[in-house]
């Protein structure tokens, strides 16, 4: 059993050392406790699944755990270098560290729990870490940002609350695997998994409770950005996957495919307003998350499309935000159209960027493209056709909303100098979009892992 609590255990493990007095070394203690996430995780796919005691991990946690350990680490190498750009003398770099490594345990602990109790404990405990985070930089847009994010997501949290006491109203427990077994049935049941849908959906920028997270994103440090894209979305995500797994009744998903299709348009028509590139990628993972709902809604090879989305939209969502923070560090702004000429002043961070946009919309061969294009076919297999031609013009409008704006920015004619960032802060963004593409070998090992779940 201990061996499976390696990853959340490294993240806490992380965190008091960062916090503690007289230790000036958080970065390296950071970077050493993400390394131990993320090998630890690794072991767990060569161990049988645990389904005993306090923690239930399978092969869907499995792919959680991998995916949030490796943006721990990504986010923690690249941390070391941004963060001697924040120019505000309140900001407190231990603090910064303690937090990140906080954060990671609360969502490592979500997604290894037994007990759907405990996983609202974790996701609540995620709010209050990430909110810290958010308003690190002592910045009163943050904060303003910050509170907005708690107000809106503590509202969907009391939502899920409920509706795990519904579940347990029906079934007399929270236990994970029991409740696998039992497959309970009835009006509470059902109504506790349509709540389920809507509030952990307001965690993972569901329509329509989504409104906080342009704002988060917005003003939030970037390695916060990449982190809370890249994974936390997703954590919420898994709870709304295991509802799946437990009440997959009809109604439930023709709910949550309408919820889905909602957040999917929705995104993509406000994409194509945006002036602000930061809250047009924030955008971008609200399209991602509505895929990923739509996916798990329609169930079987399109709820492997929702994985391999999962899993390709961690390392290229979290690659844009820290390209992102490359940008405003030398820019000094988040406006498009102040932003030009980054493919000749900024190379790498230019061409990273372009790539990174073209993973982010789903544009072949990243894995992106991959989830996208078995959703769609799933669509027209489940006689969906008028959904599934939906679905591709919101994808082709979200598509050409981002890559003309990030074609703009990084191929416009140059009006300065070369000011390029260290080979940290565009390595690490580069391995996590190579990473995208890879993602695409794995699907097998993903639908293995999926086998028995969502109908797979």
């Amino acid at each position: 059993m201990l061996i499976y609590s390696i990853p959340m255990v490294a993240a806490l493990v992380g965190a008091l050392f960062s916090i503690m007095p007289g230790l000036y070394f958080e970065e390296l203690i950071s970077v050493i406790a993400s390394v131990a996430a993320l090998l630890g995780s690794a072991l767990l796919f060569f161990l049988p699944d645990c389904g005993g005691g306090l923690l239930y991990i399978d092969g869907l946690s499995k792919i959680m755990l991998l995916s949030v350990s490796f943006v721990y680490l990504s986010t923690a190498l690249y941390s070391i270098t941004y963060l001697k750009y924040i120019e505000n003398p309140l900001f407190q770099k231990r603090t910064f560290y303690f937090l990140l490594n906080a954060f990671v345990f609360t969502m490592l602990f979500t997604v290894s729990v037994a007990n759907l109790g405990l996983t609202w404990v974790g996701i609540e405990a995620t709010t209050v870490t990430s909110a810290l985070l958010v308003a690190t930089d002592n910045d009163e847009t943050a904060i303003e940002a910050s509170w907005r994010y708690v107000i809106i997501v503590s509202a969907g949290l009391v939502i899920s609350l409920i509706a795990n006491i519904f579940l347990y109203r029906a079934a007399d427990t929270l236990d994970i695997a029991a409740l696998l077994d039992a497959r309970p049935e009835g009006l509470a049941v059902r109504l506790g998994a349509l709540l389920a849908i809507v509030g952990y959906g307001t965690k993972a920028g569901i329509f329509p409770m989504y409104t906080w997270l342009p704002d988060v994103h917005g003003k939030a440090p970037s390695p916060v950005s990449a982190i809370f894209s890249g994974v936390l979305l997703p954590v919420a995500m898994y709870a709304i996957m295991r509802m799946f797994q437990i009440a997959g009744y009809p109604g439930m998903r023709t709910f949550g495919l309408v919820l889905g299709l909602l957040s999917l348009g929705t995104s993509a028509f406000l994409m194509a307003a945006q002036r602000d590139y930061k809250r047009l990628f924030a955008y971008s993972t609200i399209e991602n998350m509505g895929m990923i709902l739509i996916g798990i809604s329609v169930g079987a090879l399109a709820a492997v499309g929702a994985a391999v989305i999962l899993v390709a939209h961690a390392f290229a969502k979290s690659s844009i935000f820290f390209l992102s923070g490359n940008l405003l560090s030398r820019y000094k702004t988040t406006e498009i159209d102040a932003v030009r000429g980054v493919g000749s002043r900024m190379p790498r961070t230019g061409y990273a960027l372009f790539f990174g946009s073209l993973a982010i919309t789903g544009a072949p061969p990243f894995g992106i493209f991959a989830g996208e294009f078995m959703i769609v076919a799933a669509l027209f297999s489940n006689h969906r056709p008028l959904v599934a031609i939906a679905v591709a013009l919101l994808l082709a409008l979200a598509f050409l909303a981002v890559n003309t704006r990030v074609i703009r920015m990084v191929f416009s004619s140059p009006d300065g100098e070369r000011m390029e960032r260290g080979q940290l802060g565009t390595l690490v963004p580069i391995i996590s979009i190579a990473l995208s593409v890879a993602t695409i070998l794995f699907i097998p090992e993903i639908e293995a892992l999926l086998r028995g779940v969502f109908g797979v």
